[in-house]
């Protein structure tokens, strides 16, 4: 299993978003129209069993991204798959942008935590 370049800017919207730029080993990096806003999507294994999992961000060169924009990076990247939005303790932080939200979760799109609703619906 592989990112879809192709995929995530169709769903991202064709029209508002630059063609799929290829980032590191197995990533892609995509424009806005608008001159200030990015999506970047990376692969990677990791963990014990070793995992492809995702790491999607969103940035905007002059502000913070807001819920809507993690929700449209979820659906372009993940689907109908899981994703998590990760908080580290401040000692292992790393921001390399200070306008940047990150959503990482497994290519297969299988979740990672437990059921918190047990089947009842609600936490």
């Amino acid at each position: 299993m592989t990112l879809d370049p192709l995929g995530i800017r169709q769903r991202l919207g064709r029209k508002m978003w630059s063609p799929a730029h290829p980032m590191g080993p197995d990533g892609w990096a995509y424009r806005h129209t608008n001159g200030v806003s990015s999506v970047i999507v990376t692969s990677a294994p990791h963990g014990e069993p070793v995992t492809d999992w995702v790491h999607a961000s969103v940035a905007h060169a002059d502000r913070m991204p807001e819920y809507d924009d993690l929700k449209m990076l979820h659906r372009a990247v993940f689907g109908d798959g899981w994703a998590y939005q990760v908080f580290a303790p401040p000692s292992e932080h790393i921001n390399i942008h200070q306008f940047a939200l990150h959503l990482f979760g497994r290519l297969d799109g299988r979740p990672v935590l437990p059921d918190f609703t047990d089947g009842t619906g609600s936490i």
